[in-house]
């Protein structure tokens, strides 16, 4: 009995190390697969059941070799955790840097072609006119500027809404809205969500400690890296290894079941089916809906902090003077900039005290009226007046054109001399707004308020640079050291496979001894 007990053992350990042997070699096979973990044979004693006491026959008998306790798959949760968060961080980052750096070349000025020359070119125009106030040319040179000026706003404005597009849409387009980032971006994200959802349920039904569900736990925490790189989130692992995850406070999968996936719609389709809920600050809203498509929160906008999305939805936030620099906030103050120039500009050239010249005299004043406007908004001329619409009044554009802009002001109208052109120069005031401070512009003048626009979009441009970098550092450094937590050491696999190879060849040496005893007895029975 002790022979065949012995047969028996070392028939185990023949099986216990063959199959050690297996998940080294399963290692060394996976040391370059993506998301790979490494994993390791843990043993144990095994000890057959019954009352042993000091009988040392009995203790003997209770021996039953060795047996695989479990396969370990080295893992970390905390490390895991921090990485997910940091690549969230560097997505969204990376996302609010590509708007910045293309919203940097948009107002890259210094080839002399941007708006920052065109303003120094009108306000020299306007110098010149100063001089010579009855000159053709002049005054032609000055209409031949403003139109420049305009042109770049209208430009620079279709600029910064395409990047506005390509990011979240137009707020309107449902076509806009699906050529976006932010749309195939939501695409994938709900792809991952499936996926994780699937590999759940597997793991639900499967032993843990094995290699199957080993490799289960590597799939799903490749797609949580995944998810992460698109929304923020916080996993809550259950002890068989699914989870259930979160972004902000709303869930976006429990086990086995996705009850949140994310969909998209514009601005004015939220509106229009939400007439009563506050109105969205992007172009594009993110709602929560359920496996039968009901929207269960409405515009998550505002907890999805983190990931591309987190990035693409920041890269697009209208809130007026809060300090954010993204395409929309540039747009905004480039807006104020053309209408603060239209209102400045107009309220002179229309006030009751100001004189156009006679263009049949071209030496005499003419009245001016509350129509005599140099710029207007949009094409009935009458829209607020925006970066996306300036342009020259018609009135400017005409045959006569030239003589429309104010030549004279009389403060005094008994000091009026209908020959005083260029006596009084209207066109001084206009000059002086080059540096007055002008309260439509926080203060500011029309130059500074532009220069303090392009700094802006600067130091943003340098500070997210910044903290891309420094994030792209950390997420690098993290993926070392989660390499060097999980990932195949050839050294540790060598050791792993002389040991258990070494033990196998012990095991098979007293399998052969043991049944060479057997052969004898077996013999010598007859």
């Amino acid at each position: 009995m002790n022979l065949m007990s012995s047969l028996n053992i070392t028939a185990g350990a023949l099986s216990v190390n063959e199959k050690a042997i297996s998940v080294v070699s399963h290692n060394v096979s996976n040391m370059n697969t993506e998301g790979y973990h490494k994993q390791r044979v843990n043993l144990e004693a095994r000890n057959i059941a019954g009352q042993i006491g000091d009988n040392t026959a009995a203790q003997v008998r209770a021996n039953g070799g060795v047996k695989i306790a479990n396969v370990m798959r080295y893992n970390d949760d905390y490390l895991n955790n921090y990485y997910r968060d940091q690549l969230s961080k560097k997505n969204s980052l990376e996302q609010q840097l590509g708007n910045l750096d293309e919203l940097a070349a948009i107002f890259d000025d210094l080839d002399g072609t941007g708006i920052d020359s065109a303003l120094s070119d009108f306000y020299d125009a306007l110098n010149n006119l100063n001089e010579y106030p009855a000159s053709s040319s002049a005054r032609a040179n000055f209409i031949e500027r403003a139109k420049t000026l305009t042109s770049l706003m209208n430009s620079k404005s279709d600029q910064l809404n395409r990047l506005t597009g390509e990011a979240l849409g137009d707020g309107s387009s449902v076509d806009a809205l699906e050529h976006s980032r932010i749309y195939s971006q939501y695409k994938s994200l709900n792809a991952s969500l499936e996926d994780l959802a699937a590999v759940n349920k597997a793991l639900q039904t499967t032993q843990t400690g094995t290699l199957t569900a080993n490799n289960l736990l590597d799939k799903r925490d490749l797609i949580l890296h995944d998810i992460a790189q698109f929304v923020d989130i916080t996993v809550d692992e259950k002890q068989n290894g699914s989870v259930n995850v979160y972004t902000g406070n709303i869930s976006l999968v429990k086990g086995a079941e996705v009850t949140g996936s994310l969909g998209v719609m514009t601005k004015s389709e939220f509106m229009q089916r939400y007439p009563s809920e506050p109105e969205p600050t992007e172009a594009a809203v993110v709602n929560i809906v359920n496996e039968s498509g009901e929207i269960i929160v409405k515009n998550a906008n505002d907890q999805i902090t983190g990931g591309a999305i987190g990035g693409l939805i920041h890269s697009g936030t209208d809130i007026e003077d809060d300090g954010t620099v993204n395409p929309v906030s540039v747009q905004n103050s480039l807006n104020k900039l053309a209408n603060a120039i239209a209102e400045m500009f107009n309220d002179m050239n229309t006030d009751s005290k100001a004189f156009c010249i006679d263009p049949d005299n071209t030496n005499h004043l003419k009245a001016t009226n509350a129509d005599n406007k140099i710029f207007v908004g949009g094409t009935s001329g009458t829209e607020t007046v925006t970066a996306a619409n300036i342009r020259l009044a018609d009135n400017m554009l005409t045959k006569d054109g030239i003589w429309n802009i104010s030549a004279a002001y009389f403060e005094d109208m008994s000091d009026f001399d209908i020959n005083a052109v260029g006596n009084s120069n209207n066109v001084k005031n206009m000059i002086a707004t080059r540096n007055e401070q002008q309260p439509a512009l926080n203060g500011m003048s029309v130059e500074d308020y532009y220069s303090s626009m392009i700094g802006k979009i600067a130091a943003a441009g340098d500070s997210t640079k910044s903290l891309y970098e420094t994030q792209c550092d950390v997420v690098d450094s993290l993926e070392n050291e989660l390499d060097s937590a999980y990932g195949v050491d050839l050294n540790e696999e060598l050791i792993d496979l002389v040991k258990y190879q070494t033990a196998y060849a012990a095991a098979a040496q007293v399998f052969n001894v043991v049944n060479s005893c057997l052969d004898t007895l077996m013999t010598l029975g007859r």
